[in-house]
């Protein structure tokens, strides 16, 4: 993602610094000098120099400037979280909104997510943290929406989380040990290979088809690493917006199967209606598939509540580790979401959100290609498309030139295992594309 300038100073500085370039006691610039030198204003080299200091970088000595130190040892930024943080460079920019225009964003608008929940009061003996699993009445209803689409469920089955960011975390911390290797879509969920990378855990890229993984690229990899986790999407992919196909998915259980491989489905749009594709546990009924779920994109992100579905003692042990580290989910928000859920007002939030994402990804894809930008494959449904960019543009130079105008794109080198991308590409939000201010930046690009 485009660096602010300040950003691009700090990081010029520390790699001089850690690289040694410049060592311990060296006087840094003047303010007047720095700001001559990198064409930036004192106010931003005195915010530089600051975050120099954060960092233990750089000491200020009162009256004679600023000068390279080192950091001690035990408070040194491990370098796999140094790693893990410079790839969520989007997710920042996308909780710090510095942007007018969207696009590349990876919630729907806020005015398009229910902006009224109701009151609650809980019921006598839920003012306690309740039981690991989570709140009973939420994994009911979740278990009913899972037989209702023809998958055999159990509320023993299901473990409620702080979203489905936390329900990754707690599969990786439950499977993997530094060291391991991972099999994960490619391009796939950018967040996923940073909490990989935190974890010291290697990761191998599957190549994402129109019709989802490659079931032959896949067997490869599962036979060369002998991985025991494969991370996907069945529906809506993020970022391609495809769906995986009944012949793709039979052919991945059954690599699933010859490697004894768990099959992580990470499903934003569990929930939204009129998504095509297969739904991997609806072929496995969670005997290798783990299945997670979020309103996030169906209620709103500020609730942080997902769930995590598998066969019941690979729940039960979920359920352990999260009482562990943090002992348990908000029963409050898990209340609130099954008294949604219990209304029907679910059902029309969701129904009007099928709506108008529909007509907006079909108004966005039309406006696209008339402007010669091609999709990756026709979407499937949900919020995602993957847009190439004209040849021998670099997306991530295109996303840093837009934001100079106040756009926010998602260049296509973040959804990429390498961070790099064969052709120039975007991830685009149907629900984010309509600003005129978007289209008149894509024409400048022809």
């Amino acid at each position: 993602m485009a660096q602010s300038k300040t950003d691009r100073i700090f990081h010029a500085l520390r790699q001089r610094i850690e690289s040694g370039e410049l060592a311990e006691g060296t006087k840094l610039m003047s303010l007047r000098q720095a700001s001559e030198r990198f064409g930036a204003s004192k106010n931003v080299i005195v915010t530089v120099y600051d975050k120099l200091v954060a960092h233990g970088l750089a000491r200020s000595r009162r009256g004679s400037g600023f000068y390279v130190t080192r950091l001690a040892p035990s408070i040194a930024e491990p370098t796999n979280l140094r790693e893990a943080s410079d790839t969520v460079s989007l997710l920042h920019v996308q909780l710090d909104r510095p942007y007018t225009v969207l696009a590349g964003d990876g919630r729907p608008p806020e005015s398009w997510m229910m902006t009224t929940m109701p009151a609650i009061t809980l019921p006598a003996g839920e003012g306690g943290y309740g039981s690991p699993h989570g709140l009973l009445a939420l994994r009911e209803c979740i278990a009913a929406a899972q037989v209702a689409a023809g998958i055999t469920t159990t509320p023993a089955q299901i473990v409620t989380t702080f979203g489905a960011n936390h329900a990754l975390d707690l599969v990786i911390r439950r499977f993997t040990r530094p060291g391991d290797t991972v099999l994960v879509d490619d391009p796939g969920y950018y967040p996923l290979f940073s909490k990989l990378k935190l974890a010291e855990v290697n990761f191998v890229g599957i190549p994402r088809t129109p019709k989802g993984p490659d079931p032959q690229s896949l067997e490869a990899a599962a036979q060369k690493h002998r991985a025991r986790l494969f991370f996907t999407q069945s529906l809506a992919q993020n970022p391609t917006g495809c769906s995986i196909d009944l012949p793709s998915a039979h052919a991945i259980l059954k690599v699933a199967d010859r490697y004894e491989m768990l099959v992580i489905d990470d499903d934003p749009f569990i929930d939204l209606p009129g998504v095509r594709g297969t739904r991997l546990a609806a072929l496995d009924q969670f005997r290798r598939v783990i299945q997670i779920g979020s309103y996030s994109k169906i209620l709103s992100p500020s609730l942080r509540s997902g769930f995590l579905i598998a066969e019941p003692e690979i729940a039960a042990s979920i359920a352990e580790l999260k009482m562990i580290l943090a002992v348990n989910s908000s029963s409050h928000t898990e209340r609130l979401i099954a008294e949604v859920i219990r209304s029907r007002r679910f059902e029309k939030v969701r129904t009007s959100l099928r709506r108008r994402l529909d007509r907006e990804r079909e108004d966005g894809v039309e406006r696209l290609e008339r402007l010669g930008f091609r999709p990756f494959a026709p979407p499937d449904g949900g919020l995602y498309g993957y847009v190439y960019l004209p040849e021998g543009l670099d997306d991530m130079e295109v996303s840093h030139m837009a934001a100079q105008k106040g756009i926010l794109l998602a260049p296509g080198s973040l959804f990429r295992v390498t961070g790099r991308s064969d052709r120039p590409s975007m991830r685009v939000n149907w629900s984010r594309v309509q600003d005129s201010r978007f289209y008149s930046f894509l024409r400048t690009l022809g």
